[in-house]
């Protein structure tokens, strides 16, 4: 009876210890790190991030949509279990438990993608965040500026179209004025187009957008020219330690005129010329009286 008391202390010693292990699973993360985006032909590597002990580790396997690419065991003969990759082939001398270089990516690659990490002892696992990747074609020249006049007057309207370069996916158009960001109330998007170009059966597609800004918003001096940019990028915006994954821009300088306001003139009292003859007479007298009194004065 002893035997099996203990046993069965064992058994709940045993259980409650998962208990414990497991509950403090909650601390564990896991997240896939790859690029964003990959230009096209070009590698990208995926590494399953982790805080688990390497000693605990079971089992990690790579997913794209939703599929296996790649399983790793700990003890088995081989550890590695490859799966095929749409539009990309795995790198067998740069393979790790814990990360997988993804060569030569065509389009296809392009998707969701996600890891997964196990522990054998207790019995627990935890799938990533989904991550997307993907492929791109970059500009191959800067965007298109056209401007409606090169001088204009303070007092004007900024009149501008922006296209961008055939590329995939299409770039964002982003307008600065002095190296200030334009606010998009004064801009107009005119969308996407694609284009009779391109790359390895997929079709580019360009960008374009106008600017209409009021120079009065500007504090101008005489004579002062400003600086009209145009930023094409993929993506819209930069992720955080990553960057743009491509970056077009061209400057334009216009001539600006600040039309100085008339000055303020004073009120200035007319006087007829008749006025002007009387009081030219009134004083001839004055001095023919003066005189005949001096006259007098020294007879």
């Amino acid at each position: 009876m002893h035997w099996r008391r203990d046993a069965h202390l064992l058994l709940l010693i045993t259980q409650l210890s998962g208990v414990i292990l497991v509950a403090g699973m909650s601390e564990v993360w896991v997240e896939l790190r790859a690029p964003r985006f990959v230009v096209h032909r070009h590698n990208a590597v995926l590494r399953c991030d982790h805080n688990v002990d390497p000693e605990s580790l079971y089992k990690v396997v790579f997913f794209k949509n939703g599929q296996r690419i790649m399983k790793f065991v700990r003890g088995r003969d081989p550890p590695f279990e490859l799966y095929n990759v749409t539009g990309a082939e795995i790198n067998l001398i740069k393979l790790s438990p814990t990360s997988i270089t993804l060569e030569r990516l065509d389009f296809s690659a392009s998707g969701p993608y996600a890891c997964e990490i196990a522990l054998e002892t207790p019995l627990y696992s935890k799938v990533s965040k989904i991550h997307e990747l993907n492929v791109i074609v970059r500009q191959k020249y800067r965007p298109k500026i056209k401007i409606k006049h090169k001088k204009l007057s303070s007092s004007e309207h900024l009149e501008a179209t922006c296209q961008s370069a055939p590329a995939h996916p299409a770039p964002h158009l982003t307008w600065f004025i002095n190296n200030n960001k334009v606010d998009e109330s004064h801009t107009i998007p005119y969308g996407t187009m694609k284009v009779h170009r391109h790359h390895h059966g997929i079709p580019l597609s360009v960008t374009n957008t106008s600017l209409h800004y009021p120079l009065t918003n500007l504090q101008l001096y005489p004579n002062q020219t400003v600086d009209i940019t145009c930023l094409s990028t993929i993506p819209s915006y930069a992720s955080m330690g990553e960057g743009f994954a491509d970056v077009q821009n061209s400057t334009v300088t216009v001539n600006v005129v600040r039309i100085e306001p008339a000055p303020t003139q004073l009120p200035v009292k007319i006087v007829s010329s008749q006025l002007n003859l009387s009081a030219r007479c009134h004083v001839a007298r004055m001095l023919v009286v003066l005189v005949v009194f001096v006259c007098h004065i020294y007879s």
